[in-house]
């Protein structure tokens, strides 16, 4: 996912901020059951309802994909990517404080549904399996060749590292052990904070998910962009370094004007 540069404006940071990017949206209508929708569980609905949305968010339906996350969350709160993809259908149409609001409540419910799992809830660990599911099959969509999205790759790769985090986490659940916040849910809630202005919140979740993945490129560039903008020049190249170290790529349009601030300040 390439972060966008709009003239001279700094708008460098990735992640949540343009909807061709960032996709959850399911390969298909999959059906979880073929009992009638009276014979479903509260949670079996809400996954459909959750699909439902993934699929107006890929479409750019905004209004029917927030309308199908809300229902999601009526129908079991705990469903994190219900919450998370509200927050990105609230990016993609600048509802910014709305977003944070969603990411917030996409930790909370994670946090929240691992206390059950801890506590051998069946019903939390189903959650994450549907969870999990829905991912796999947007990956299946997206390697068909089918989707009409730009850097395909890109968004591959995002929706392995949230498979990858999620898998991790359910282990550790499984173990006994607290699972931290998954580093994307941090990565999306840094930049709601980033795009209503909340500089020092934006930070404080970008360096969070660090601390879960050290080498979690986009975190190290969004860090590098509030850096600069905050006049932290030094720390701010040293990020973009890391960025680029853990493969990366730094938009040019950001390092030139991080060079042309280093260069007026010396």
């Amino acid at each position: 996912m390439g972060p966008a540069y709009h003239g001279s404006a700094p708008f460098f940071v990735s992640g949540n901020i343009t909807m061709r990017t960032i996709i959850l949206a399911a390969a298909s209508a999959l059906v979880l059951s073929l009992a009638p929708v009276h014979a479903q569980t509260p949670q079996q609905r809400a996954i459909q309802h959750l699909r439902a949305g993934q699929n107006a968010l890929q479409a750019e339906r905004w209004e029917e994909a927030e309308r199908e996350f809300k229902q999601a969350i009526a129908l079991d709160p705990l469903l994190e990517l219900a919450h998370y993809g509200l927050g990105q259908t609230y990016m993609a149409t600048k509802r910014f404080v709305e977003a944070v609001r969603a990411y917030t409540a996409a930790r909370e419910a994670f946090q929240r549904a691992t206390t059950d799992q801890m506590a051998n809830s069946l019903e939390a660990e189903q959650r994450q399996d549907d969870q999990l599911r829905s991912l796999r099959d947007q990956k299946r969509f997206l390697e068909s060749g089918k989707a009409r999205t730009s850097n395909i790759q890109n968004v591959i790769a995002r929706l392995d590292d949230q498979i990858r985090q999620l898998e991790t986490s359910r282990g550790r659940k499984r173990e006994g052990a607290a699972a931290p916040i998954p580093p994307y849910i941090s990565v999306a809630l840094g930049s709601a904070y980033f795009r209503a202005n909340a500089f020092a919140d934006a930070e404080r979740e970008w360096r969070a998910a660090l601390d879960v993945n050290p080498k979690l490129g986009e975190a190290h560039n969004n860090l590098a962009v509030v850096l600069m903008l905050t006049g932290r020049l030094d720390d701010a190249e040293r990020e973009v370094e890391l960025a680029e170290k853990s493969g990366y790529k730094v938009p040019d349009g950001f390092k030139a004007d991080l060079k042309a601030r280093k260069a007026g300040k010396g």
